[in-house]
């Protein structure tokens, strides 16, 4: 389900209010719930997939607000965070104990990136700058729960071997509130939808997923030499401590901050290839 696209603004506006009264129709769910659905979607059942996505489709909305502004319309947004949903409903697994909208906030921002590059208007990103955003995304999804805490602007810049202020300028742009055209037609769509958001959005339950990737995480290092296990518990704060950069782990090992750097490619690669890749890039993706 989707508000249609093309339309003119006046019929927009109505378009759209009534895709949110329909949507906030849709009974949330229960961890259990989800996970019973998940079950059933990978035996190929169509109609679990679309109560799992019906269940969460008022997330999406609330989360293509923040790119309003940036090329595409706001129904268009919603559309691309639908497909974002969609495939992560396909590729959800419940065996990993995680909420599923934990899992499927990264399906849908990326779904959402893609088309900004790809389709966007006057405030089109650049492809080279969409890349960047993507990666900067992909980075502080694959950081945080190592690290137990969102990394800082710096450790991303690091991480990605890019100039600190051009992260900072994506992340603030992403999050500058840019005016919508026609704002004034639809500030009673957007009443409508705070006031859904707050009596039934669920909070995106972090704390679960974080410590299920840590212990899969300690768990697969087993598969590294010792130089390989040692980079990364530095670099991530594996065993308890402050994660380390990659000057300081090659300080600590006698080797230059590109020797660390291959090392710790080198470890998450051979990581990918494991027999637990799969669960593994679960959480990465």
């Amino acid at each position: 389900m989707a508000p249609k696209n093309s339309v003119p603004s006046g019929e927009e506006s109505a378009l759209l209010k009534r895709y949110l009264r329909e949507i906030s129709r849709f009974p949330l769910l229960t961890p259990e719930e989800e996970k019973r659905l998940g079950v059933l979607i990978q035996t190929g059942d169509r109609e679990a997939l679309q109560k799992l996505v019906e269940s969460n489709l008022r997330f999406v909305v609330s989360f293509s607000k923040k790119y309003r502004g940036w090329g595409l319309s706001f129904q268009d947004l919603i559309n691309e965070g639908n497909i974002g949903l969609i495939e992560a409903a396909k590729r959800f697994d419940p065996g990993k104990g995680v909420k599923f909208i934990t899992y499927a906030v990264w399906w849908i921002r990326q779904a959402i990136i893609h088309a900004l590059s790809e389709q966007g208007g006057p405030f089109r990103i650049p492809q080279k700058q969409a890349n960047l955003l993507y990666n900067i995304h992909k980075t502080i999804a694959a950081m945080t729960p190592i690290l137990e805490r969102p990394p800082t602007v710096g450790e991303v810049a690091e991480e990605l071997d890019v100039p600190r202020e051009n992260v900072e300028v994506l992340m603030q742009a992403e999050t500058e509130d840019l005016p919508l055209e026609s704002a004034s037609e639809e500030d009673s769509d957007f009443q409508l939808l705070d006031k859904i958001e707050q009596v039934t959005m669920p909070p995106v339950d972090q704390n679960l997923m974080e410590e299920s990737f840590r212990k899969l995480l300690r768990g697969m290092l087993r598969d590294l030499d010792e130089k390989e296990r040692i980079v990364l518990t530095l670099r991530y704060g594996l065993d308890g401590s402050d994660s380390h950069t990659l000057k300081e782990v090659g300080d600590h090992l006698g080797l230059s901050r590109e020797r660390i750097r291959q090392i710790e490619t080198q470890a998450l690669q051979k990581l990918k290839h494991s027999k637990k890749s799969r669960q593994l890039m679960g959480y990465l993706n």
